[in-house]
């Protein structure tokens, strides 16, 4: 994972992490399904779809999924993750992971839901559609 650049995708939105928060706690988990299409051109290599948080503790990243790609093609990365939360976040993103520099990449969807919770149009994220 140290070799891999990684690409800034999206912030996600308090409303989607802190949602389900139990009252007055200080540190919580949480659970998350998280999902994206992503089309990779320029070189074949691994791709990885990463969620990272951070807060006073620094960052922590989770690998959703990751998918090895030939060169030109789509993948579906999709996963569950549990982060362990503070009432310090200061923000949640998903990056994307990327072997060779040379890797071109488009997010056609993005979708990042609490486990538990109803799935909620404004859990999409990202859509080129």
């Amino acid at each position: 994972m140290d070799s891999m650049s990684e690409a800034f995708i999206a912030k996600v939105p308090e409303r989607i992490w802190a949602g389900g928060r139990p009252a007055r706690a200080r540190q919580w988990e949480a659970e998350f399904n998280v999902a994206s299409w992503v089309r990779v051109t320029g070189a074949r290599g691994r791709v990885e779809l990463r969620v990272c948080c951070l807060d006073e503790k620094g960052e922590q990243a989770v690998v959703v999924d990751c998918a090895e790609v030939q060169g030109e093609g789509s993948a579906l990365l999709s996963g569950v993750v549990k982060l362990r939360l503070s009432d310090s976040v200061e923000q949640i993103q998903v990056t994307l992971g990327l072997s060779d520099s040379a890797m071109r990449y488009v997010v056609e969807e993005l979708y990042m839901q609490r486990r538990g919770m109803a799935l909620d149009p404004q859990d999409k994220l990202i859509s080129n559609y």
